[in-house]
C-alpha cells in the first residue's frame, strides 16, 4: 500500500465505517420488521388477507348497525308521524260535529217543545191503552170461559152399582176395568188406586187386595168392566193374574163380573157398608 502523504495532516477516512454501520442498521431494522410480522401472524393466526377481510367486515358490520339504527329511528318517526295524523283527523272530526251541533242547536231549540209535547201526548196515550189492554184481556177470559162452558158435554150419569142375588154374608171387592189400567175402589169419597194392566202382574197393591179376598171364604172379587174392547182385553189380563195367583197359592178366587154400561162414575152407595168412608 502506498504510504499516505506528509499533506493529509494525520486524519482518518471514515467513509468505509459509516458505510458498513449503515448496512448493520439496515439489515437489523429489516430482521426486526420481519421478526415482528412473523409474530403477529403466528399470534392472531390469520394472514394479512383474512386481518383485512377481518377488518373491512368489522367496518360493514358497524356500518349495518349504523343503518339499522337509523331505520329504527326512522320507523319510530313514520309511526308518531302516523299517530299524529290519526290525532289530528280524529280532532278535525270532532270540530266538524261540534260544528254541525252548534249550527244544529237552533233548530233542536225549535223542536224540543214540540217532541216534548208529542212525548206526553204518546205518554198519555200509552197509559189510556194500558188500561184498556187490562179491561180487555178481562173481558175476553170471561168470554172465554163462557164459550168452555156452552162447549162442555153434560157429565154422564153415575153408574149405580147394584146387589145381585148373592148372600148377604158375602162381602165385594170391586175392581174397575178400563181399556189400560184397573182401578181399585176401596173408598166412598177417596179416588180409587190405579194400576196400570202393564204392571197389574207385579202390583203390590193388587196382590195385596187378592190375599185378602183369599183369606175368607165370604170375600168375592168383582170386576166392574166398561163397554170397550180394550176393557175387555184389560179383563182377560186380570183373570189371568188372579188364575196365577190361585195356582202358586192354593187359593180359589173366582172373581165376579158386572157390566158398566157408559162413561159416568161408579157408585157403589149400596155399597157402603163394605167400603171405608
Amino acid at each position: 500500500m502506498a504510504r499516505r502523504g506528509q499533506d493529509s495532516g494525520g486524519s482518518v477516512n471514515l467513509f468505509p465505517f459509516l458505510s458498513i454501520l449503515i448496512c448493520i442498521i439496515g439489515c437489523l431494522t429489516l430482521i426486526i420488521v420481519v421478526i415482528n410480522l412473523i409474530a403477529m401472524s403466528k399470534g392472531e393466526g390469520k394472514t394479512p388477507e383474512e386481518v383485512e377481510r377481518a377488518r373491512e367486515y368489522i367496518l360493514v358490520k358497524k356500518d349495518k348497525e349504523d343503518k339499522q339504527t337509523d331505520l329504527d329511528k326512522l320507523r319510530i318517526d313514520i309511526e308518531n308521524l302516523i299517530q299524529e295524523n290519526k290525532n289530528i283527523i280524529q280532532d278535525r272530526d270532532k270540530l266538524v260535529m261540534l260544528k254541525n251541533m252548534l249550527e244544529n242547536q237552533e233548530e233542536i231549540d225549535k223542536s224540543r217543545e214540540e217532541l216534548i209535547a208529542k212525548f206526553n201526548l204518546l205518554s198519555s196515550t200509552n197509559k189510556q191503552l194500558v188500561a184498556d189492554e187490562t179491561r180487555l184481556q178481562e173481558e175476553i177470559k170471561k168470554k172465554e170461559e163462557e164459550i168452555e162452558k156452552r162447549k162442555l158435554p153434560p157429565e154422564p150419569a153415575a153408574l149405580r152399582v147394584r146387589p145381585s142375588g148373592s148372600s148377604s154374608s158375602t162381602k165385594p171387592f170391586f175392581a174397575e176395568v178400563s181399556d189400560t189400567s184397573v182401578y181399585l175402589h176401596q173408598s166412598l169419597t177417596a179416588d180409587p188406586v190405579v194400576i196400570p194392566v202393564a204392571s197389574l202382574n207385579q202390583d203390590e197393591g193388587f196382590i195385596k187386595l187378592l190375599k185378602e179376598i183369599a183369606s175368607a171364604n165370604n170375600n168375592r172379587l168383582i170386576f166392574l168392566v166398561r163397554g170397550t174392547d180394550g176393557a175387555v182385553s184389560t179383563l182377560n189380563r186380570a183373570r189371568s193374574v188372579v188364575r196365577a195367583f190361585n195356582q202358586s197359592t192354593g187359593s180359589n178366587i173366582i172373581p165376579g163380573r158386572l157390566p158398566l154400561p157408559g162413561e159416568g162414575k161408579v157408585d157403589l152407595n149400596m155399597f157402603a157398608q163394605f167400603l171405608e168412608p
